[in-house]
């Protein structure tokens, strides 16, 4: 059966693997002209910088992210698996904290810091692990509905306060959300333990981060005689009611014809895609009125010397009291996430990323090109006031690091074609119902960060919960509970 997958992200990559090893015809479109351009990342003065994976988690040996890379055909060609990353908080107030990864050492690392808190710790995690177990697409021993479908009506926020952590490490447990983009009062409980939880069970990453994972998507794709079209956008879809899914337009004038479509890009670029009438204007309206996660500000840097670790990353956040504890980048004291890779080339050069949220009205409207001077005038002015709040937080930075390049809303509707700028696209919210993978266009499945969770762990469940809609849940299930056997 011919296939079409939109979009070589790791979704798009996972869903093309999976359908072709059940001897489907697949085509792999990506509107670039290099597959995998967020997860692969980019080259600056001679140092790589890791976009697409700094570091997730359930990488443990029987764990949920290692077992997919497994049923992916890939764990093999990643090299250098590491498991124990650390997140360090520094607050305002002068507060400093640990929270590393492992349920091993979690309770205990937070007793010493948080006395009394470490049965509270492990009852969090208990609740945490007692979601991942719900799902077959997350627990190979389960046995329920194979979907994500189920919202939870207590808010992480609340789950936190109930809990009664003191206000630092509630802080800290909800910077999680900011994995997704969403906020602790925005985030439902069990998004969030799908999210976090494989955090707290391992994290970690592997030599060569996200390149190394897509350059491995591609070979295992070559091996499936997977077809791959790249620099030619998606212009528009052939479908009718009673025929469903019949052909995929490129804007090159290319015609493929498909009966099954996998989108993995906005869902609101379908009302542009497929003909008028197709689908009902409500589901339209639904799309455009879905909340998006915040757009962020994003520093690319280099850093000499040994002054971040790169098996740790830095949260820079208000003090604890603060009505809102992960304000945006242009508030007095912003929330960054600063991270460093493994050192690069033999030598003490590593890349640094540190990331912001701003506001979705901070950027003049519009997308103009070239660059209008209020534009260039914002972007270097709020690049020096986010630097040197980074290096006030964090003094040893001084005289060893400078910044090389910066990201902003318009780079990511640039670069990576994310049509509305924001850090994560659609934002989960437990106000809103989740969209589901299946449409009303027989033949088109929508998969990815939008409709499930981002990540990429959540690209890949997605990715297989979509083909499982088209083909057959039991298809990828029984290569997941196969590989976790195998363990």
């Amino acid at each position: 059966m011919p296939c079409v997958v939109v979009g070589s992200g790791i979704t798009g990559m996972a869903a093309a693997l999976l359908l072709a090893r059940q001897g489907q015809a697949v085509t792999l479109v990506e509107a670039q002209r290099r597959a995998a351009p967020l997860l692969r990342g980019f080259w600056r003065n001679a140092l790589y910088f890791d976009t697409g994976f700094h570091c997730g988690g359930g990488l443990h040996e029987g764990g949920i992210l290692r077992n997919w890379l497994r049923v992916l055909g890939v764990e093999a060609s990643l090299r250098n698996i590491s498991t124990r990353h650390t997140d360090l908080f520094r607050f305002a107030d002068g507060g400093s904290y640990a929270l590393p990864s492992g349920h091993d050492v979690l309770p205990e690392a937070m007793e010493r810091q948080f006395p009394g808190t470490g049965s509270k710790i492990r009852a969090f995690l208990q609740q945490a692990d007692a979601v991942l177990a719900h799902s077959p697409y997350t627990n190979p021993a389960a046995r329920h509905d194979p979907g994500f479908l189920g919202g939870s009506r207590r808010s992480v926020l609340q789950c936190l306060e109930e809990a009664q952590f003191p206000a630092h490490l509630r802080t800290m447990l909800g910077s999680r959300c900011l994995l997704y983009g969403a906020l602790p009062h925005q985030a439902a409980w069990n998004e969030y333990a799908l999210v976090a939880g494989p955090y707290f069970q391992s994290c970690g990453t592997w030599d060569g981060g996200g390149a190394a994972l897509a350059d491995a998507l591609l070979e295992a794709l070559s091996r499936a005689d997977v077809r791959i079209l790249c620099g030619s956008a998606v212009t528009g879809l052939d479908a009718s009611p009673d025929k469903g899914m019949c052909a995929v337009y490129l804007e090159d004038g290319t015609r493929l014809p498909c009966k099954l479509c996998f989108f993995t890009g906005h869902p609101h670029q379908l009302e542009n895609l497929l003909p008028e009438g197709l689908l009902r204007p409500v589901y339209y309206r639904r799309i455009r009125e879905l909340p998006e996660t915040r757009p962020a500000l994003l520093l690319f840097a280099e850093a000499h010397d040994n002054v971040l670790r790169d098996d740790e990353s830095i949260y820079l956040l208000p003090s604890a009291d603060a009505a809102d504890p992960f304000p945006c980048g242009d508030d007095p004291e912003p929330c960054v996430y600063l991270f460093c890779d493994r050192a690069q080339g033999g030598r003490q050069r590593r890349a640094v990323l540190a990331i912001s949220l701003m506001r979705e009205d901070t950027l003049p409207p519009g997308n103009p090109k070239p660059r209008p001077c209020r534009y260039t005038d914002w972007k270097e002015k709020t690049v020096a006031q986010l630097t040197r709040h980074i290096e006030k937080r964090v003094p040893e930075l001084r005289g060893v690091w400078r910044v090389l390049d910066a990201a902003t809303a318009w780079s990511f509707r640039d670069r990576i074609h994310a049509s509305t700028g924001s850090l994560y696209g659609l934002r989960h919210d437990m106000a809103e119902m989740p969209l589901l993978p299946v449409t009303r266009v027989p033949g088109l499945f929508l998969a990815g960060q939008n409709i499930l969770l981002p990540g990429v762990l959540g690209g890949i469940i997605s990715a297989a919960l979509a083909t499982g809609f088209a083909l057959g849940h039991d298809i990828a299930l029984k290569e997941f509970r196969a590989c976790a056997s195998a363990v």
